[in-house]
């Protein structure tokens, strides 16, 4: 990795920012990184502020903050800024100039364009303030923002900065104390603190089960109108259909069917009619289950890091149950005409037709993936440079990933329609039940997120050298449960430094 010493880039800084200071005039850049302005109708004049003096002394030209200042203040040493982002807007808008800072504590997120100077740490109290860095100044921000961002447009110095990310609320967030975009950044003792990445999130199974399937039609009475008696029900694209019960002329019952996009699957099988050599009607077949949906696979991929943060690896949903098959219909049961049989007169002479089967219930809905963990991150480097002096980087513990929510129950098969009734006091026959429908098929679950990673340097492109820096990493998160309480999704990484390329 390419590195300067603080001088070297403070140099070099301050002749960069003291030539885009002064754009639109004739510049002339000289070797003590003065720079001499030639506008037209103007004397030449050395105007800029320089950027790599000694912290130990603050230059008069820098801006200075402290708590208890205020943003329509110049921003000197007798009359500072109140807040950091005031002093940056400043230097982006009017031209490059070192920010001094007290020791204290500034909640605001901070974003740098790149080619600023930020001294913290400074004793404001006191008979002498701003000549001594006795310590560090805080820079915090709320939940789930990143405390300090720097970007591409030029070498940028802190020092002696305590960065301090708060504690990740949302469901799968990360606590992130800097993200360096591009940058070239040089970090002189300083103290980059991550907190905990939140949990995953993890869905709610459904509360009710899938469409139960529709109950099959009574038979008609001995004696009376015959006619197919068949029912059906709609699950997305199939239609389960029960079969008819047996009757008239046509004494079998018929087998269910479920029929999607023109193809049919047979049910539960029809019944058989009642014989003259005694032998009794069979009632219609029960449909077959639904099979239970796949399950959701684990989030195992690392994840990817970019401007916006950390994106882990959620669970996947499970998969749709299938919808149970149709019941059979019932066998017919013989007619007669005669005493204590169908009576002269009667709408026809057979006996009680058979039930029809109950259609299949549906198939429940996969169990939604859980969130992966959010991480804690004390440094995310998209190809950046990264050059480091006395720093020390903490994180704390990643969040878990989410459980993979349960299946939805496939819904109940419609129950099978009873045989019709003989006439009373007869020796006819009823005729018999349908088969029951199949339940629906269960849903898969849903696969866990990966648990949270913890931390110190995760990057993209170039890799930051680890000179200058000491480690303090917290505990990876563990992962989500899926199907298999015995096989969770893998934890989180736990790293001093992680490439994400």
């Amino acid at each position: 990795m390419r590195r300067h010493s603080m001088t070297s880039t403070l140099a070099m800084l301050a002749c960069a920012a003291g030539a885009f200071a002064l754009g639109g005039c004739g510049l002339d850049v000289f070797a003590d990184c003065s720079v001499t302005k030639t506008c037209a109708g103007q004397a030449s004049s050395q105007t800029v502020c320089p950027l790599d003096g000694d912290p130990s002394r603050p230059a008069s030209c820098g801006l200075y903050v402290a708590a208890s200042g205020d943003d329509t203040n110049p921003g000197t040493a007798e009359r500072p800024l109140r807040t950091l982002r005031a002093a940056v807007d400043k230097v982006q808008k009017q031209g490059a100039r070192p920010i001094y800072a007290c020791a204290e504590t500034f909640i605001e997120p901070l974003a740098l364009r790149g080619g600023e100077v930020l001294h913290g740490g400074y004793n404001c109290t006191g008979g002498s303030p701003w000549t001594t860095q006795v310590g560090m100044t805080t820079l915090s921000a709320s939940a789930n923002e990143v405390p300090l961002r720097v970007g591409a447009g030029g070498p940028t110095v802190v020092t002696n900065f305590k960065v301090v990310a708060a504690d990740a609320v949302l469901p799968g967030a990360s606590s992130i104390a800097v993200i360096a975009d591009r940058a070239e950044l040089e970090l002189g003792r300083c103290h980059l603190e991550a907190g905990k990445g939140a949990d995953g999130l993890a869905p709610t199974p459904e509360a009710k089960g899938a469409t139960d399937g529709m109950p099959g039609k009574m038979g008609f009475a001995a004696c009376t109108y015959t006619a197919v008696q068949e029912v059906s029900s709609t699950c997305g694209t199939v239609e389960s259909i029960g079969g008819s019960g047996g009757f008239g002329t046509s004494p079998w019952g018929k087998a269910g069917r479920n029929s999607s996009l023109g193809k049919d699957v047979s049910g539960g099988q029809g019944g058989e009619p009642e014989g003259f050599t005694g032998i009794e009607c069979t009632p219609g077949g029960p449909g077959a289950a639904g099979t239970t949906g796949a399950h959701g696979a684990h989030g195992v991929e690392p994840g990817t890091i970019s401007v916006n943060g950390y994106e882990g690896a959620s669970g996947t949903s499970g998969g749709e149950g299938t919808v149970g098959l149709a019941g059979g219909g019932g066998g017919a049961a013989l007619g007669g005409l005669g005493v204590n049989k169908c009576p002269a007169g009667s709408a026809t002479t057979h006996g009680a037709s058979g039930g029809s089967g109950g259609t299949g219930g549906c198939g429940g809905k996969g169990g939604a993936g859980g969130g992966a963990g959010g991480g804690s991150f004390g440094l995310l480097c998209i190809d950046a440079r990264i050059s480091s002096e006395a720093v020390t980087i903490v994180t704390a513990g990643g969040g878990k990933g989410g459980d993979g929510a349960q299946g939805q129950a496939g819904g109940n098969g419609g129950t099978g329609g009873l045989g019709g009734p003989p006439p009373q006091y007869s020796p006819l026959k009823p005729g018999c039940h349908g088969g029951n429908g199949g339940n629906g098929g269960d849903g898969g679950h849903g696969g866990g997120g990966r648990g949270g990673h913890s931390i110190g340097i995760a990057y993209v492109g170039n890799a930051p050298a680890a000179t200058g820096v000491s480690f303090e990493i917290g505990l990876e998160g563990p992962g989500g449960q899926g199907d298999d309480p015995q096989d969770p999704a893998p934890a989180g990484l736990r790293r001093d430094m992680e490439s994400f390329d």
